[in-house]
């Protein structure tokens, strides 16, 4: 039998307002966009967090879960019912909650002790909220490097998740389990077939168009490996993909064509028990399920991006309890430019529409809060 092993991510930033100086009211309160925040919460919340986890406990997929902080802190201020039905999922025992940071930062390329004092911050949440303990951890958009993995090993966890880049799958099967250099288990995202659902389903002009469950499940018969590891965003289940594209009808079909083929899902947690490892990889470069590079450059690419990077990490001490919030990965995220391709996805979520706007709105809130002098040295 060849198993499916789903993940999913489960993120929402704390949005900066646009500001206008000349409205500026003052203090710490309107930094935040908090009616944008609540409004695409409430609107995911509807469209995929609910029917979705719904759909997948109906139906008895299994999948593992990693909710960033500021995602449970956004549910259990807007929408606390995403809580309850994901809590239900869990309890059914069909769901795995898995540890990340906190903020869904980028700590883990310049801090481990940043790192480490955010993934603990998000395990405290997941055992507050679900009263629930991960042994598997991925990192933020699935950054990962030799160093990365060390550092979960260090903190108690079994497993890792990394994007299974050209680089590597021309070296190794990414349907097998491997182990990092410091011995945690490492799955390596398939993502031809991950993009097939989350980014191709509804596109008429694909040569494959339209993907059904009963062909989906012949491909994943038909690859070679013992696993196929299927890792994307959550919302691809009704809000990047509509339900009036029939994303939920293929969902529903899905178990079904699996029993035919001889598939199975599985948790992150129970792979170690049915496969074994094949091989130890080390990846010392940096690696990340971002833009078709797959590296840091969706954050690290443009002088907006970098000088915004360092300013907000010399703003420690001024932002205080703040700090966290800055450091959420779309805040830089929203500056990228990219090529075409990239850039059509960055403009989707960007709700400021333009990477200059996201440079200046950042800024002005640091400046705001910091002094506009702070932090000057890393902008020249």
């Amino acid at each position: 039998m060849k198993d499916v092993m789903f993940y999913f991510e489960l993120h929402q930033p704390f949005r900066l307002r646009p500001i206008n100086l000349t409205d500026l009211r003052g203090g710490t309160r309107d930094i935040f966009w908090d009616e944008k925040n609540e409004e695409i919460f409430k609107r995911i919340a509807v469209n995929n967090y609910i029917p979705a986890t719904q759909h997948l406990m109906e139906y008895g997929i299994r999948s593992s879960f990693s909710l960033s902080g500021t995602f449970m802190e956004q549910a259990s201020r807007y929408c606390p019912k995403v809580i309850d039905v994901i809590e239900d999922y869990v309890k059914s025992g069909l769901c795995e909650l898995m540890a990340e940071t906190y903020y869904h930062s980028l700590a883990s390329i310049w801090n481990d002790e940043e790192f480490t004092r955010q993934v603990s911050m998000q395990t405290r949440s997941l055992k507050n909220v679900f009263n629930y303990d991960p042994v598997s951890f991925r990192n933020t958009e699935l950054i990962y490097n030799d160093h990365i993995a060390e550092m979960a090993k260090k903190m108690g966890f079994r497993n890792i998740l990394a994007e299974g880049t050209d680089g590597i799958s021309s070296r190794y099967n990414v349907n097998h389990r491997y182990a990092a250099p410091s011995g945690i288990n490492l799955y390596l995202r398939n993502y031809p077939l991950s993009d097939d659902i989350s980014f191709r389903f509804s596109n008429r002009s694909w040569k494959d168009y339209p993907l059904t469950a009963d062909k989906f499940a012949r491909w994943i018969s038909l690859a070679d490996g013992d696993l196929i590891n299927l890792f994307m965003d959550y919302e691809t289940f009704g809000e990047h993909q509509r339900p009036e594209t029939g994303i939920f009808e293929f969902l529903k079909h899905l178990p079904r064509y699996f029993q035919e083929y001889g598939i199975d899902t599985i948790l992150v947690r129970e792979a170690e028990l049915r496969h074994r490892t094949r091989d130890f990889i080390s990846i010392e470069k940096t690696t990340s399920w971002a833009d078709k590079n797959r590296d840091l450059s969706a954050w690290m690419g443009n002088l907006m991006q970098v000088s915004t990077f360092d300013r907000i990490r010399e703003c420690k001490d001024k932002l205080g309890d703040l700090w966290g919030y800055f450091q959420t990965s779309d805040v830089i995220y929203y500056m990228s430019i990219g090529d075409e391709q990239d850039f059509t996805v960055h403009e989707y979520f960007n709700p400021y529409r333009s990477p200059y706007l996201a440079f200046i709105y950042t800024n002005a809130a640091l400046d705001i809060l910091c002094g506009k002098d702070y932090g000057k040295n890393v902008m020249q």
